[in-house]
């Protein structure tokens, strides 16, 4: 508990001597101050440890009633009991002492007895006031501490179940007001028993503690975890914008689950079959998600363990295609799975060929011919585009060289690029590398990029597009008109070739607008 003081306002040192001995038998902590701006000064400094201010009323520059009124208009300093000092004992200017904001007066000489009880009283009044406030917080506290162990697991201090409806409760009224699907995710530990009944329940406590951090680090603030079983977890994903992302997390979550700790010498893991509800798809309301959930967790144990299931069967076949892509993919590359096809472009007028476009073809090994249109995406979110994009361009010149030594053929190559692949200098880098290596002519290479790579406005994207271009080598767009592109962007960028989207040429030349628009963009060029 900390001190009491008394705060002792008089210009007179003498007075301010003399209060203090008369004040020494109650042994309290006392503040002096020799002017009304010191006493204000002390006043804000000593606010929680102030019993009572002693104030003198004659004081030159700011007197005593100037100072009382100060302070009661400070919210810090307006409950302060003030006890005025004054040698006049004219009614009006006792008056006047009680409006200033005082509680009591005492008159010039002071006597002791008066002084020392009227002190006591405010000091037990100071104690009692103070105790009541700690009692007040102490009380407060308790009750955080008693919610927070109604709501929280004591082992992983994450929601247990009652915390969870009311986290879901929230995501649900956050989804349904701002229209964004969110998925309910249910986590069982495929195992957990058998390490308890070999390693103990130390072990069994330590692995579900790493298994609750090792979640937590992997989703987001706006998500949540919750613990509400033995072996039981949920995962609240708000927001989710696209399959594939929540896919990823739902990687992640099986893959650190099974991360083994230590334990006396032992490597213990477990594994985990996942259930996944989405809202509002699969329920709107807290128990039919978790119902929903629970079914595809068992779904996932039948299934195997070790996996995941969605509630509904189309998107489960969905998701378990996009993981079966990754999984291949990530070892197509090593086992040489994949082809590049050249694809002739000629010139419409003479029928000779220009140039060819490289495409990436995969033949998988387990999943046979896989089209484009569903490994690059799947690629994508695996994060292996940048290795495959340098692959096709390592193939595409080392190819483009050999036909130039064996049959003196020199063709323009043209190379897509993802987006993806001018957010770091890979791409750059391998370009510069498979020219000098190849002694290839860069204007041999074209660099296909997409029109919405046009719209990002990044100094990191224009300066590998500036750094590709000032090299040598060609860029052209792709699939132009199917996006948000205007005209005028193609003017801040050294484009090479427009190639318009087969849409506006397909029904040539009997589509008036089409042609219009394909002849703005040939004049354009």
């Amino acid at each position: 508990m900390p001190e009491a003081k008394i705060l002792v306002v008089d210009d007179t040192n003498a007075n301010l001597v003399a209060l203090q001995v008369l004040l020494k038998p109650i042994e309290v902590d006392i503040v002096t101050a020799s002017s009304g701006e010191q006493a204000l000064q002390a006043a804000q400094e000593n606010e929680d440890h102030i019993a009572l201010i002693l104030l003198d009323v004659q004081m030159p520059e700011m007197d005593g009633f100037e100072v009382a009124r100060l302070l009661h208009e400070n919210e810090k300093t307006r409950s302060l009991p003030i006890i005025f000092i004054t040698a006049n004992q004219d009614e009006a200017h006792i008056e006047e002492a009680y409006l200033a904001g005082a509680v009591d007066y005492i008159q010039k000489p002071i006597r002791k007895t008066a002084l020392l009880s009227k002190v006591s009283v405010f000091l037990d009044l100071w104690s009692l006031r103070f105790g009541l406030e700690q009692e007040i917080e102490h009380r407060r506290a308790a009750e955080h501490r008693v919610e927070h162990l109604a709501t929280h697991d004591p082992l992983t201090n994450l929601p247990n179940r009652r915390g969870l409806y009311e986290e879901l409760n929230e995501l649900i009224y956050r989804s349904r007001r701002y229209r964004y699907s969110s998925a309910v995710i249910y986590v069982d530990l495929d195992g957990f028993k058998n390490v308890n009944d070999h390693f103990a329940h130390e072990a069994g406590d330590r692995l579900l503690i790493q298994v609750a951090a090792n979640f937590k680090k992997i989703v987001r603030q706006t998500d949540s975890v919750a613990r509400i079983g033995g072996d039981e977890f949920i995962v609240l994903i708000t927001d989710i914008n696209r399959e594939t992302t929540l896919i990823t997390k739902i990687e992640s979550l099986l893959r650190e689950a099974s991360r083994p700790i230590e334990f006396n010498g032992h490597r213990v893991s477990v594994s985990a079959s996942i259930g996944v509800a989405l809202f509002p798809e699969h329920g709107d309301n807290v128990e039919t998600l978790l119902h929903h959930a629970d079914q595809a967790m068992y779904q996932a144990k039948n299934h195997g363990k070790n996996t995941f299931r969605f509630f509904t069967e189309d998107i489960n076949e969905k998701a378990h295609r996009q993981r079966e892509l990754q999984d291949n993919l990530r070892r197509a590359l090593p086992n040489d799975e994949f082809t590049v096809f050249y694809q002739p472009i000629v010139d419409g007028k003479t029928g000779r060929l220009v140039s060819v476009e490289a495409l990436l073809r995969w033949y998988s090994a387990e999943l046979g011919q896989v089209f484009p249109d569903e490994f690059i995406p799947a690629a994508e979110s695996a994060g292996l585009i940048p290795e495959l994009g340098c692959w096709v361009l390592k193939k595409a010149v080392e190819t483009g060289a050999q036909w130039n030594r064996q049959f003196a053929i020199r063709l323009r190559i043209a190379v897509n690029a993802s987006t993806i692949q001018f957010r770091n200098d890979l791409l750059f880098e391998t370009i510069k590398e498979q020219i000098e290596t190849h002694d290839w002519s860069p204007e041999l290479l074209e660099v296909e990029i997409t029109e919405g790579l046009l719209l990002d406005d990044s100094s990191e994207v224009n300066t590998y597009i500036e750094e590709i271009s000032n090299c040598g080598v060609r860029l052209s767009v792709d699939d132009f008109g199917t996006g948000f592109s205007a005209l005028s962007y193609l003017k801040n960028y050294p484009v090479n070739t427009v190639k318009i989207d087969r849409s506006f040429i397909m029904d040539l030349p009997g589509d008036k607008e089409s042609e219009v628009l394909v002849r703005a963009r040939v004049l354009l060029r």
